[in-house]
């Protein structure tokens, strides 16, 4: 008997992301699976009614505690199942007599043990979904990150501010970086699922349903394989009609599959088929993590798209000559500004060791305030170019006055793209001080502004976005 997929808005959804109650099943005790669970819900605010079953007499830490599942009261919407994989479908028969909705099923050795036992007791997990009528997140996975609602992965230790970023992974610890990253890169999230195994619900049901949400303005995936492929790209069409899609797909080597396998039980697939059929629909291809963290930030702060045709503003010559020989290789391109643009930075910047026709070196006029403004506003006039990268190094301002011009660039940074009519996207070497770094890093971010540790990774996010505006047909 196979489950028919539900709607996108099938009740059982409420309670994957909002659940009025959850329970907790299996050990207790400090550092026990079940145990970090309650403690994560505790920490991070969940708003509901909690319920526990412990397994190792750990105590229900403050919540209603049980001996048995069958001493649980009915209704309860969501549950996360922490006990040795044999006993779970078991749980979740009786689970089902409660009238529980979901079940978010943390415990490993299904699939993923890559034998005999492990896929057939995955089979039974999936059977004891449909007798049960119970919708399954995972095995093996860390269930569901709600800031809106209170629920969190453990440990717990996220931003609590609610964002707009959708993020579905086959990776538990993925998703908690990801997490983490938000607030120095400077997004939220809205509703995110780490998945596992997907024995029931698939990236598929959730992109589904993360694309018709109002609330989740951008997706993000972390995929090492789907269940089904023609179904995934429909779907993928559909959302990047609406909002962008971004995809950091693993297992794309030899070395890769073989991970996946023995990570999530799911086969991958072959890298160019892959990014082929990813690009034709519509969604955005990311080779590493930090790039997904990079465009994600760079999403969520342009108020427009990006265009290929660079000014690179910096305050070294070799660097300058770096990013204008980078760039293009990714399929950006760096022209010279016109002559308008460069005969009015002629007049700002002194001629000597100082080229004015992209990139522009401005090194020698860097501790004169005023200047800056003057220079950005100019190159916001020019018509030969539509974005801005500008590579700052804090190091460099400390040099002129006080820590307190660095402070002064910053804002201006702030103000200029607030008000710029091209879009900017700023680079942020981490040579100087993690602190200070840290510090700017943040206060750029949380003012809207595009912030990268690297030229490549600014022009990535810049690639990204302008094809995306591409595919709407706004660029």
């Amino acid at each position: 008997m196979t489950i028919k997929r539900n709607h996108k808005r099938a009740p059982f959804w409420d309670a994957v992301f909002n659940p009025k109650s959850v329970c907790i099943i299996g050990k207790t005790e400090k550092f026990k699976g079940a145990g970090m669970f309650v403690d994560s819900l505790k920490n991070f605010g969940y708003r509901g009614k909690i319920s526990v079953v412990s397994t190792d007499d750990g105590g229900g830490h403050g919540f209603d505690c049980f001996d048995s599942i069958d001493d649980l009261p009915n209704g309860i919407e969501y549950a996360v199942i922490a006990v040795p994989a044999v006993q779970v479908p078991e749980a979740l028969r009786v689970l089902g007599t409660k009238g529980l909705k979901v079940a978010h099923v943390f415990s490993a050795g299904f699939g993923d043990l890559e034998s005999e036992d492990g896929r057939a007791l995955q089979e039974d997990l999936r059977a004891a979904g449909v007798e049960s009528g119970v919708r399954i997140i995972g095995p093996n996975c860390l269930g569901v990150f709600s800031p809106e609602t209170g629920l969190a992965y453990p440990p717990g230790i996220f931003s609590k501010e609610v964002g707009n970023l959708g993020f579905i992974s086959q990776s538990g610890g993925t998703a908690q970086s990801l997490a983490w990253s938000g607030d120095i890169y400077g997004f939220f999230h809205n509703k995110a699922v780490s998945l596992g195994n997907s024995v029931d619900l698939t990236v598929e049901d959730f992109l589904e349903y993360m694309a018709d949400d109002p609330k989740i303005e951008i997706i993000a995936m972390y995929i090492e394989g789907i269940k089904d492929g023609g179904r995934f790209l429909r779907l993928l069409n559909s959302a990047a009609e609406k909002k962008p899609v971004l995809i950091l797909k693993a297992g794309v080597t030899d070395a890769g599959v073989t991970a996946t396998a023995s990570h999530t039980g799911i086969l991958a697939g072959d890298a160019a088929v892959w990014n082929a059929a990813v690009r034709q629909a519509g969604g955005i291809s990311v080779l590493t993590f930090d790039e997904l963290v990079e465009t994600i930030s760079a999403f969520t702060k342009m108020r427009g798209a990006p265009r290929r045709r660079i000014a690179i503003i910096n305050r070294g010559g070799g660097e300058g000559i770096i990013a204008a020989d980078t760039l293009p290789k990714i399929g950006l391109t760096v022209p010279p500004y016109t002559k308008k643009t460069q005969e009015a930075l002629a007049n700002l910047i002194p001629s000597a060791g100082t080229g004015m026709k992209n990139p522009l070196d401005f090194a020698a006029v860097g501790g004169f305030p005023g200047v800056f403004e003057q220079v950005l506003a100019t190159i916001d006039d020019d018509e030969n170019t539509d974005t801005i990268i500008y590579q700052h190094h804090i190091e460099f301002a400390h040099l002129f006055s006080r820590k307190e011009y660095n402070q002064y660039l910053l804002d201006a940074l702030v103000k200029f793209h607030e008000k710029s009519k091209k879009t900017m996207l700023v680079v942020l070497p981490l040579y100087y001080s993690f602190d200070v770094w840290i510090a700017s890093m943040k206060f750029l971010t949380s003012n809207g502004v595009s912030t990268h540790p690297t030229i490549f990774g600014a022009g990535r996010a810049a690639l990204h976005i302008t094809e995306y505006g591409e595919f709407r047909g706004k660029a």
